[in-house]
């Protein structure tokens, strides 16, 4: 007698539900169909050119569907085997729009957009590209209190300035704007945060060719040196005499 194998334990080929019944079929398919409904269809009956128009839309629209799914699916295997966090990424990136930043070249500009380019997110800042990692930090009216800062007063020109404080008027924050003028004296307006071009610090300071006032009115021009611990109002050295970082009037000034 023949010996009968029940089968226990054989392994069984596993098919994906989704490969199976119409399912499985393919633009190819319906194309074969279509041809074979033709061949057999009866001479006296034929089939209505606007049936056959339909089954060709039917096929046009499946197949866009497939090569769409397709797509699709690749790029979720893209992502899902990518170590680069997209979705985190574009989500930090897009939540800088609208807030003015500061740059670590102590630049201020809008973010107006946001994209990520080759794994790095980037954000638009004065009509720039610019790394996010280079945003320092995100401003506020209060975050300029105390801060020498650059300001555009018209006619692309400058001028630095210590901000002194918040001022709201109908609902808007303007900032007590206080410069010194050459022979030391102190003078206070009132700007918009938006004009704003640079927030200066020791390091942007230290090094390089400055104008301070001294609060006798001495005007000093040398090169800003041996910075001191920074405080409430860090303090730099020009031609030998300690001054305040608010007391600079001019950088770059031979």
């Amino acid at each position: 007698m023949s010996a009968i194998s029940s089968g226990i334990g054989a392994s069984t080929p596993t098919v994906d539900p989704g490969d199976t019944g119409f399912n499985s079929l393919t633009a190819d398919d319906f194309l074969t169909l279509l041809i074979a409904q033709l061949q057999n269809q009866d001479p006296t009956e034929p089939v209505d050119n606007a049936e056959i128009l339909n089954q060709l839309a039917t096929m046009q629209g499946l197949t866009s569907n497939i090569e769409l799914s397709d797509t699709l699916k690749d790029v979720a295997t893209s992502l899902a085997k990518s170590d680069v966090d997209f979705g985190q990424k574009l989500s930090v990136g897009a939540s800088y729009i609208g807030q003015t930043v500061t740059l670590d070249d102590s630049t201020v500009g809008t973010v107006d957009r946001a994209f990520i380019s080759g794994g790095e997110t980037f954000v638009g800042i004065n009509g720039s590209d610019i790394p996010i990692s280079r945003v320092v930090a995100v401003n506020s009216s209060q975050s300029y209190v105390g801060q020498l800062v650059a300001a555009d007063i018209g006619s692309g020109a400058t001028e630095l300035g210590t901000v002194r404080g918040v001022v709201n008027r109908d609902g808007k924050d303007f900032l007590a704007f206080e410069t010194i003028d050459n022979s030391g004296d102190v003078q206070t307006s009132e700007i918009d945060a938006g004009s704003i071009t640079n927030v200066l610090s020791l390091q942007d300071v230290e090094g390089k060719q400055v104008q301070a006032v001294t609060q006798s009115g001495q005007v000093l021009n040398g090169t800003a040196i041996a910075a001191e611990a920074a405080g409430a109002n860090p303090r730099i050295f020009v031609q030998g005499i300690s001054v305040g970082l608010d007391r600079v009037v001019g950088i770059g000034v031979n």
